[in-house]
């Protein structure tokens, strides 16, 4: 990781930037989605359940990023994309800290040949040293060798799992912990390896492992404010969202661990723990934490949107022990390959579900001037 530069940044903090989400609802633009968190209080809150940053607030203490799903690749230009990502985060009025990289960094290395994964991991080094900020990488699944029936390397192979990618980016463990100016900073690792009937495989899972060495990190915390970064989520509401029975509630994408973790983090300062995985934004809070889920640097592998959430990361900053945060997205133009059909027509059934939404919202908005009549 490079050590900071001296940013170019001024005591105003961020300059109000692009934020992102859905098209459009009910007049508010995706561009105008804040966040902050304060503390007190149970229950659960979705999309639209937090309360706007406050203007005129004093600068923050410090501030950082969560950049997920990055899925650094040369197909479609993703690796040009990243470069995008990171001239933005180089141009923000005021210079991050340091940036938690939140998972699937590389594109694939579950099905996807060895050298060309090799290659990818490369790339997101290179790419990422250019922030010239500190950086601390979290495992996704697509950041580890083989662990799939489709693996393109001998079951056998040594690189086979974590060892590959942890090696290539200086990494001697999977899930660790570091303190900054008073807050408690904890990486999970939420790949959790296991024997198939395929060979070697993972579940989304921390494991009684981790959960140990983690409710003994947090108690030497001391009750410092924390936050953990996360791959795959302790929450996630895509079945509710997508209104299908028949989807499994894990479904691969939420830990099958996490009411451990929660007790866990709840016995503690935990502020907010960062999710990626879905590509599509989240804020859940419950029991006094947020479960934060960044959209993805690259949006549908950099192949358009992904459901509406533009490529982006998430910019936090902290007050004393409060943190707020909110998105911003970057300029990329999609680049599909001749042979990328699936693409081509889901961003074409996008553009018919969006024609479609707006026809009906100009014929209710008509209905209004029948009703009064």
């Amino acid at each position: 990781m490079k050590k900071p530069s001296p940013g170019n940044g001024t005591p105003n903090g961020y300059q109000q930037s692009p934020v992102s989400g859905n098209e459009s609802k009910n007049g508010l633009s995706r561009r105008g989605f804040m966040k902050t968190l304060t503390a007190g209080g149970a229950g659960l809150a979705l999309l639209g359940g937090c309360t706007p940053v406050l203007a005129g607030k004093r600068d923050a203490d410090f501030t950082f990023l969560h950049m997920t799903d990055m899925h650094v690749r040369r197909k479609r230009k993703g690796h040009e994309g990243y470069r995008k990502c990171i001239e933005s985060v180089k141009a923000l009025e005021r210079t991050p800290d340091f940036a938690l990289m939140g998972g699937d960094l590389a594109f694939d290395g579950l099905y996807t040949e060895k050298d060309e994964f090799a290659d990818q991991i490369e790339l997101y080094k290179t790419i990422s040293d250019s922030m010239e900020i500190p950086y601390y990488n979290c495992i996704g699944n697509h950041d580890v060798l083989g662990l799939n029936s489709r693996r393109k390397v001998p079951a056998d192979d040594p690189d086979i799992g974590h060892k590959m990618i942890m090696d290539r980016l200086g990494m001697d463990r999977s899930y660790y912990s570091f303190d900054r100016d008073g807050w408690h900073f904890v990486v999970l690792d939420t790949i959790y390896r296991v024997e198939s009937d395929h060979g070697p495989s993972y579940v989304p899972r921390l494991g009684e492992e981790q959960l140990e060495w983690l409710r003994f990190d947090l108690g030497a915390a001391a009750g410092m404010p924390t936050v953990c970064v996360m791959h795959i989520a302790a929450f996630c509401n895509i079945g509710q969202i997508n209104a299908d029975p028949n989807l499994p509630s894990m479904h691969h994408m939420v830990i099958t661990d996490n009411l451990q973790l929660r007790h866990i983090l709840e016995r503690h300062n935990v502020k907010a723990v960062l999710q990626g995985h879905s590509h599509q934004i989240e804020d859940f809070y419950y029991n006094g934490i947020w479960y934060i889920t960044s959209q993805s640097v690259s949006a549908a592998w950099w192949g358009g949107n992904w459901r509406g959430f533009y490529p982006g990361y998430t910019i936090l900053e902290t007050r004393g022990d409060e943190l707020s945060w909110h998105r911003r997205e970057f300029d990329w133009e999609h680049h599909l390959e001749p042979e990328d059909d699936l693409e081509r027509e889901r961003i074409r059934q996008r553009e018919e579900f969006l024609q479609e939404q707006n026809r009906l919202r100009e014929e209710e908005r008509a209905a209004v001037d029948v009703l009064n009549n």
